[in-house]
């Protein structure tokens, strides 16, 4: 059987023009396409913004934050046998914070990240606001983000809970009645669930907004100091 004959190719300037038309339309059909997929790839693979950037973060990414700051506090006594002690917080390299009515009177005091443990000591004691901060041999690659300013009535946050021994999440909740006095602010939380002292909370920009302060006095619901009451801690005492 003989091959069918080719149709001769069309060689006029409309023929031409048209192939032409098609060549540079599928070419840029094919860019178009390309466009999309680095747009898409790059949405995909774009961290989220850093803390205090001003842009709201998802849980995932709060928790992602989280997770390298917080550690449970173990105080070992004279047989070498660990107790809970609360959590803590990262907030400045190799400083901890937490609350003070659940720190040991004595005895060594261990903290234990999710990748880790390591020894700590009290560094700065106020009783009057009933918070402490530790000096951390390692305190892992980061160091949590301050709010400047004190959690509003009403706002959304997340509570920091250990559902086991090496797993940190986050409850998320919101900021009831603030209250003032002059150690700083602490305000309430929805959430009826038992927190740990010195658990931290953080707001929607995956900063530091305090820490739970348990037990207390002020009635049934959750206490957090919040970041001024931290801070007026962390600050020299006049004697």
């Amino acid at each position: 059987m003989q091959d069918d004959p080719q149709v001769p190719l069309d060689d006029s300037p409309q023929a031409v023009a048209s192939r032409h038309r098609h060549t540079w339309m599928f070419l840029g059909g094919v860019v178009a396409a390309t466009v999309v997929l680095i747009g898409l790839y790059s949405w995909i693979t774009e961290p989220p913004p850093a803390p205090g950037s001003g842009e709201k973060l998802g849980a995932k990414a709060i928790a992602a934050v989280m997770k390298p700051l917080v550690g449970q506090l173990q105080a070992v006594n004279a047989s070498g046998k660990a107790q809970p002690a609360g959590l803590a917080v990262t907030i400045a390299d190799g400083e901890m914070v937490t609350t003070c009515n659940n720190l040991p009177v004595g005895g060594a005091l261990e903290v234990v990240f999710h990748d880790g443990s390591s020894h700590a000591e009290s560094a700065r004691v106020n009783r009057n606001a009933n918070v402490c901060t530790l000096k951390v041999t390692t305190t892992g690659r980061t160091t949590a983000k301050m709010r400047p300013g004190d959690a509003n009535n009403g706002e959304k946050v997340y509570v920091v809970q250990f559902k086991d021994a090496k797993t940190p999440v986050l409850v998320e909740t919101k900021v009831t009645n603030p209250i003032g006095d002059v150690n700083g602010t602490m305000f309430g939380i929805e959430s009826k669930e038992t927190f740990a002292p010195g658990a931290a909370v953080f707001d929607t920009q995956g900063r530091l907004a305090g820490i739970i302060n348990y037990p207390h006095q002020l009635g049934d619901f959750n206490v957090v100091y919040g970041t001024s009451r931290i801070e007026k801690a962390r600050a020299p005492q006049r004697k």
